[in-house]
């Protein structure tokens, strides 16, 4: 909460420019809203997990722009509420800035969604914003960051710095959600390692360029950690989870060749009480209007590397990921994605399809099937190894 205090005292703090007669504003405003059930086959690992669960989501947008294209306002909001899971109920200020654009370099004061990354499986160099995880489980979905954001563009490169003067906590679900631990973690379980807590801040940086065929990223991050750090689980201490202060050194590259994109996110991350190195790297294909029928399908395979083992907090230590993109590229949009994940140490693989549909014009389906099988007991992902699920989304835009 205090948070979304903070955001919105820097965008109040702006509002200035909004009085300004002299300035003209291009202004759109969004509205989407969203039904969603999910349905889990299997009984729940644990006690008084639930099989169904409805809900539904307002997401509101506003953006303004002066014609100058000197200021500009975001205002993006997310509200669920649940049916079943009372932990699944929350409110969150996606983005709330300000941005002033000059020539070379613009500032940002507020809340903003910030992403970095190539790869599809997994978003190693991805550390700005907390991710969202009554939402997604695969972290996908993220919350608005509070922070100032400088760029500069030069004959070198591109130059981000941010100072994020707060690092918000991850929510799980409750009791009856599914993707739970053994023991129902609330926001506060999880300590910080710093005495300043959440308000401990935290800089970053990052450098990106492109060289003909090569896109090009470099990038540094000191402070809260957003992924909580694991260290094994204890039958009398239960979860052993910190957000550590950490120092991270991340690379992101994509080459270009036709059809053909090489990928590779990789990261050095030290704490005081541990230090690993993760990749993920592999290739994207894309064969174009196969066979004349307007169609794309993109394949995609990509190997995942994690030092720490079955420590690592995504259970993604060393896995193949293969998968395919295909676009039908007609008048709905319709659109899938499908892949899985197989553990070259152990049983467990994951597998994943999404497909997408827009109807009746300002109406869209989306339908999500994700199963866990031959999950191995070594590792984090054990908690989830009932949670098979079947969701489906409608929304309308307005």
């Amino acid at each position: 909460m205090r948070s979304i205090v903070l955001c919105i005292g820097l965008l109040w703090s702006t509002s200035a420019f909004s009085q300004n007669d002299s300035v003209k504003w291009e202004s759109e405003f969004l509205l989407e809203i969203e039904v969603e059930h999910q349905y889990f086959p299997n009984e729940g690992a644990f006690p008084h997990q639930l099989n169904n669960f409805t809900s539904g989501a307002i997401k509101p947008k506003f953006s303004t722009i002066s014609k100058t294209k000197k200021h500009q306002f975001v205002f993006e909001a997310f509200l669920r509420g649940s049916l079943n899971d009372t932990k699944r109920s929350h409110f969150d200020i996606r983005e709330a800035y300000y941005r002033y654009n000059r020539d070379k370099w613009a500032v940002s004061i507020g809340a903003k969604k910030i992403f970095w990354g190539v790869t599809e499986s997994v978003h190693l160099v991805d550390i700005i914003n907390q991710a969202d995880q009554l939402e997604a489980f695969d972290g996908s979905e993220k919350l608005g960051q509070p922070m100032v954001q400088f760029t500069l563009s030069s004959l070198i490169g591109s130059f981000e710095f941010y100072y994020l003067p707060i690092a918000r906590r991850r929510q799980f679900p409750g009791q009856n959600g599914r993707y739970r631990f053994p023991e129902v973690l609330q926001r506060e379980d999880i300590p910080f390692t710093t005495s300043l807590e959440e308000w401990h801040p935290s800089l970053a940086s990052r450098w990106y360029d492109t060289f003909n065929k090569l896109d090009l990223g470099l990038s540094y991050f000191y402070g809260v950690a957003r992924e909580p750090m694991y260290l094994g689980f204890d039958l009398s201490l239960g979860l052993d989870l910190s957000y550590p202060i950490v120092h991270q050194i991340g690379l992101d590259a994509q080459y270009t060749v036709g059809a053909l994109m090489l990928k590779l996110e990789a990261i050095n991350r030290k704490t005081e009480r541990q230090e690993f190195f993760a990749l993920a790297t592999g290739f994207e294909y894309t064969l174009g209007n196969v066979a004349n029928s307007g169609v794309d399908i993109g394949i995609v395979s990509e190997y995942l590397y994690d030092s720490r083992g079955v420590l690592t907090f995504s259970g993604l230590d060393n896995d193949l990921f293969i998968g395919s993109r295909i676009s039908l590229n007609d008048i709905r949009g319709t659109t899938f994605l499908f892949g899985s994940i197989v553990d070259l140490n152990r049983t467990t693989t994951l597998f994943r399809f999404e497909g997408s549909r827009r109807f009746k014009g300002n109406w869209k389906a989306d339908l999500l099937i994700s199963a866990l099988n031959n999950v191995s007991n070594e590792e984090i992902l054990y908690n989830f190894r009932q949670d098979d699920l079947l969701q489906m989304r409608i929304s309308k835009f307005l």
